[in-house]
């Protein structure tokens, strides 16, 4: 393939989506219809993702400023490049077309802006990559309105989850705390799939949801009450109903 990429940020975590991806489409037989993705740069994880695991047809729409982010360390190097707003749009461009089979859909902005429109529109995704902004409060309304439109059954994964900007110590200056804040309040709809750099997450079904509702109840009651098998010193037979 013909593409052009400035960097590379994305390879290093292809070994673990491999294993995912494997397990999920190959073994359990899962389909990846839909795909979004929050913070594309210039595609490498894109066309990652249409080269080895998407099949045709599959609608993938992108939500990027393609502005870069040169108040950050780390991306001095392009800061000339960035001078031309269209330097980062124009290889994302180049590199997806390399895959005419996948509908690709480019909503350009701040994240945060457009993904109410997409909720608005009724989209649901069955993939959903987050790599935009790397504060706190940013990651968490973008993880606020992907889980409102991940589908059952489907993976949400964040991106620097470990970042920290070395310039910038303050708190909100890091995804970490956005994603811990999203995972502690929403729990009980996702099974943890890996951690580390990355979090991945799979998006359980409202049967499994509920079933994991009740298990939680039961436990707490019997850490609070102990098993459950006598009251007072006497046992109690039948059941209720």
């Amino acid at each position: 393939m013909d593409y052009k990429f400035t960097d590379d940020w994305f390879s290093h975590n292809i070994p673990v989506w491999d294993k995912l991806l494997d397990v999920h489409i190959n073994q359990n037989n899962r389909e990846i219809n839909s795909v979004l993705e929050i913070g594309c740069y210039e595609g490498k994880a894109s066309t990652y993702l249409a080269e080895k695991w998407l099949k045709k047809g599959t609608k993938y729409q992108v939500v990027d400023t393609f502005g870069g982010s040169e108040s950050e360390s780390g991306m001095s190097h392009v800061m000339e490049e960035l001078e031309n707003t269209d330097y980062i749009y124009n290889n994302f461009v180049h590199n997806v077309n390399q895959h005419p089979d996948i509908e690709w859909n480019v909503l350009r902005g701040v994240s945060q802006m457009a993904l109410p429109i997409l909720w608005g529109q009724g989209n649901t995704y069955d993939f959903i990559y987050v790599d935009a902004s790397h504060k706190s409060d940013d990651t968490f309304v973008d993880a606020w309105f992907a889980h409102r439109m991940l589908n059952e059954g489907g993976i949400l994964i964040f991106d620097d989850m470990l970042w920290k900007d070395k310039e910038n110590q303050d708190l909100n200056h890091s995804p970490q705390f956005g994603i811990e804040a999203f995972v502690e309040l929403n729990a009980v709809y996702y099974n943890l799939l890996f951690s580390g750099y990355q979090l991945g997450l799979y998006r359980l079904s409202n049967e499994e949801v509920l079933k994991k509702v009740e298990m939680a109840k039961q436990q707490a009651l019997q850490e609070k009450w102990g098993s459950g098998n006598g009251v007072g010193g006497q046992t109690i037979k039948g059941t209720f109903g």
